[in-house]
């Protein structure tokens, strides 16, 4: 079980480095074709994701549609954030004037309230889109968190027993601007960890949204032990039988 999932995880950092190459379906396409060599199970897979035109989703189907769309939106959001948090301020700290240390202090403020509302909702959609490709995700940013939770929380960030953070804005409007920059705008640091998992938790969204979107599996698309991820497909070839 350990070294399917280590499989699956694999799966999606090909697909990440091929987004990071083309913004094209051909070119997810051709990772996945890559990274499962000359399998004819799989290659008959991607030629159906592209070529399907068949009837309309199930109704889990389609639950699960929406869950991956609010996925993909919110991971694509939080990279965008991360980015934006470890770039700033363009000079260190030090050299900041007083009204510019307030000035980032509340555009980090605004900027990491987008963040945690974005995700919050990707973790909403991760559970209800299931499978354990997402369960290892939900647990490496958990694990994320954990790592950092001692600093977050001085700056009144916390995750409650959901996985869901929170920030104590008043909290964080008294943090030294030298101590965000440290926690929240460095290599290494929690943003930074979220922000790169997000973009594996978009690859996974998008190859599931784009089986879905495609109504692939339309009619016979249940759940197996494992679970709903379509890696599970790309790597046995076969359909999903009945959830035990």
């Amino acid at each position: 079980m350990s070294s399917r999932i280590n499989s699956l995880i694999t799966q999606n950092r090909l697909l990440s480095q091929a987004r990071s190459r083309t913004s094209s379906g051909t070119g997810m396409a051709s990772a996945l074709a890559q990274s499962s060599g000359s399998d004819s199970k799989t290659n008959a897979i991607l030629n159906a994701v592209k070529n399907s035109n068949k009837g309309s989703l199930k109704e889990t189907d389609e639950s699960q549609r929406q869950a991956y769309t609010v996925v993909k939106k919110t991971a694509e959001n939080i990279k965008k954030h991360a980015e934006k948090l470890l770039s700033w301020p363009e000079k260190s700290v030090e050299e900041l004037t007083d009204e510019e240390k307030a000035a980032y202090k509340k555009d980090v403020t605004d900027e990491l309230s987008a963040l945690i509302a974005n995700y919050n909702d990707m973790i909403t959609g991760m559970k209800e889109a299931g499978g354990n490709v997402n369960t290892v995700y939900l647990n490496q940013m958990r694990g994320y968190f954990k790592n950092a939770q001692k600093q977050l929380e001085e700056l009144g960030i916390t995750e409650d027993s959901n996985g869901k953070l929170s920030l104590n804005k008043e909290k964080f409007a008294n943090a030294d601007a030298a101590k965000i920059k440290e926690v929240l705008g460095s290599k290494g640091t929690f943003i930074d960890d979220i922000g790169k998992r997000a973009d594996n938790v978009l690859s996974n969204a998008e190859t599931n949204l784009a089986v879905l979107n495609k109504s692939l599996y339309a009619g016979n698309y249940t759940y197996n032990q494992y679970g709903s991820d379509i890696f599970d497909a790309l790597l046995s070839g076969s359909k999903y039988n009945s959830k035990s």
